[in-house]
């Protein structure tokens, strides 16, 4: 093997996780020469306000895709949260690395042992509606405003006082080496992050085999089958960032718990579920606890949602 050329958005973090790939390709076959190609998604360019309100299928990832799909990338770095749950034609998973921690933090300027440190009608910066509900369950008080933008942006909102707080992945900080301005972070098992969060989606052509032999070198079976857990909940749901579904999967001793949140955007019409059961039937448990919310309220609430926006 001569190249690879990797396909990313062009911002500093999937950068810096495209890097991590070439090191760990590059440990595995010195010999591989690498290569980059940055790409413009449709999520780089719409800077609406809330992202559920702009949101396609495959807002963050089909240019990056359609990279591979014509020929000029031979694998694509995804964050696995963006990457639609229904993979297209000719493309595959080919790997998913070991997760970074999948949860979210709160920045404030300060730390903080629980959301109750936040102060009494603070403004928090998020643009997720998974979000806002886990907040506004939580501390009704609280207002949620837009916030898009790169990491470092987000962190200097809330350093110059025009957001008293935000809700950001540590699994992006981390790799960033910002780790030092979380303020909270908080449990996945409570504040339940979105499907597959924290985790990298490897993406090759199908019938590149050389190429598929060497990225699977990659794979952890664990964090695959944990985030196609919460992946399947998700395909149940027919929804992605646009509905406020939070689902985190944990593998421990062979047995599997899948925690899961289902709401509506004000955070009134709240579901929360678990499953337990034998790590080796994971997916059948997905797709059970995925029915259980739909039996529960979370058909009505979903097509409320869908509702209000046509």
């Amino acid at each position: 093997m001569k190249s690879v050329r990797i396909a990313t958005r062009g911002s500093r973090l999937a950068l810096t996780q495209a890097e991590i790939v070439t090191k760990t390709l590059k440990s595995l076959d010195p010999s591989v020469e690498i290569s980059i190609v940055i790409i413009s998604t449709k999520g780089d360019r719409d800077k609406s306000d809330f992202l559920y309100k702009a949101e396609s299928v495959g807002f963050f990832t089909s240019e990056v895709a359609n990279a591979l799909l014509d020929g000029r990338a031979d694998l694509a770095v995804h964050s696995l949260k963006d990457l639609p749950t229904t993979i297209r034609d000719g493309l595959v998973i080919a790997a998913v690395p070991k997760r970074e921690n999948p949860a979210d933090v709160i920045i404030a300027r300060g730390q903080m042992t629980s959301i109750a440190d936040i102060p009494a009608g603070a403004t928090v910066g998020t643009s997720s509606l998974r979000r806002i509900a886990q907040i506004k369950n939580l501390r009704d008080d609280l207002k949620c405003v837009p916030m898009r933008g790169n990491v470092e942006t987000r962190l200097s909102k809330v350093a110059s006082g025009q957001l008293d707080a935000a809700i950001l992945a540590y699994a992006g900080l981390n790799r960033l080496g910002l780790s030092d301005k979380v303020s909270l972070i908080l449990s996945p098992r409570d504040f339940i992050p979105a499907p597959a969060q924290g985790a990298l989606g490897l993406q090759t052509r199908a019938n590149d085999m050389q190429i598929r032999n060497l990225v699977a070198k990659l794979d952890d079976a664990q964090s695959r089958l944990e985030v196609e857990a919460e992946r399947h909940v998700l395909a149940a749901m027919h929804g992605g960032c646009s509905i406020p579904l939070g689902v985190y999967a944990e593998i421990c001793n062979s047995t599997i718990t899948i925690n899961a949140m289902l709401s509506d955007p004000q955070g009134k019409n709240f579901i929360r579920r678990s499953i337990t059961s034998p790590a080796d039937t994971a997916i059948k448990s997905a797709q059970q606890l995925a029915q259980q919310m739909l039996s529960a309220g979370g058909r009505e609430i979903l097509d409320q949602i869908r509702q209000q926006r046509n």
